[in-house]
């Protein structure tokens, strides 16, 4: 999983940036909070929109504006980032819709309750400033985990089919292989052995949250403390759910699964 940057596209990875502040020098903030100008480097107008969509986007979930509260207006913002209007009006737009504003005339723009954000976007969980310190959402993911991945390893016990074992395999001989070296190469097999559990279930919905188990695990590798003798711990409890979708045993599948996510709360603290 390649890292992921604050941009609107973003694959995912095993860490998430931290706050606008750290994102700075990639996006061209200046000291002054100004945008740097950026049309010479090639980028263009784009490349101002998405710093301009990543700085409020932090700001936000950074508590700079807080719910309920409404942004400065256009103009202010315009000489505060040192972008045309074009560009603030267009970073609107992608902050509306992910949930974390809504543009009303004659009021403004203003921030949206937490209950409205998008978090299992990726780009927003990018733009959290200390998600390890979160702990609601963080036993909210551990809590969404249990409801869909014990069933999905069940029904990969059941549908899986020879690729899709070898898929799975793969992934956990990656996992293995991995440790005790490369920890980045145990999130990336991380990552896809429960990606390759979900496809196995061939049922489209829950194919459908794969997106929301890669933000979920991105979180978690985020949180843990990352060391090696976690993953070690986990590894065994990879394997049982790989052997129970191997033998068809379909309440094994969904019992080890149940068992690896107990491992991932305990790493979490939030069992």
């Amino acid at each position: 999983m390649v890292a992921l940057r604050g941009a609107p596209v973003a694959p995912m990875s095993c860490r998430l940036e931290k706050g606008w502040e750290t994102m700075a020098s990639d996006f061209g903030v200046a000291e002054d909070g100004s945008l740097r100008r950026v049309e010479s480097e090639g980028g263009g107008g784009s490349r101002i929109h998405d710093s301009v969509v990543n700085v409020l986007g932090s700001r936000i979930l950074g508590g700079a504006y807080r719910p309920g509260e409404v942004l400065p207006r256009e103009e202010e913002l315009c000489a505060m980032l040192g972008v045309s209007r074009t560009s603030v009006r267009e970073a609107v737009k992608v902050l509306s819709a992910k949930g974390l504003v809504e543009a009303r005339r004659r009021v403004g723009v203003r921030v949206l309750s937490r209950d409205d954000w998008r978090l299992l976007d990726p780009v927003v969980l990018s733009w959290h400033p200390d998600i390890q310190n979160d702990s609601e959402l963080i036993s909210g993911l551990i809590e969404a985990r249990r409801i869909f991945e014990p069933a999905a390893a069940e029904l990969a016990a059941r549908r899986g089919t020879g690729s899709d074992l070898a898929a799975i395999e793969a992934a956990f001989n990656a996992m293995r292989d991995s440790i005790p070296n490369d920890l980045d190469g145990v999130c990336r097999a991380d990552l896809a052995f429960h990606r390759s559990v979900i496809a196995a279930s061939h049922n489209v919905v829950l194919k459908g949250l794969i997106g929301m188990l890669e933000a979920a695990l991105s979180a978690s590798f985020l949180v843990t403390n990352r060391l090696m003798e976690a993953q070690s711990r986990a590894l065994a409890a990879h394997q049982a759910v790989l052997e129970a979708i191997r033998m068809r045993d379909t309440a094994g599948a969904r019992a080890a699964m149940n068992r690896l996510l107990d491992i991932a709360a305990d790493d979490l603290q939030v069992a």
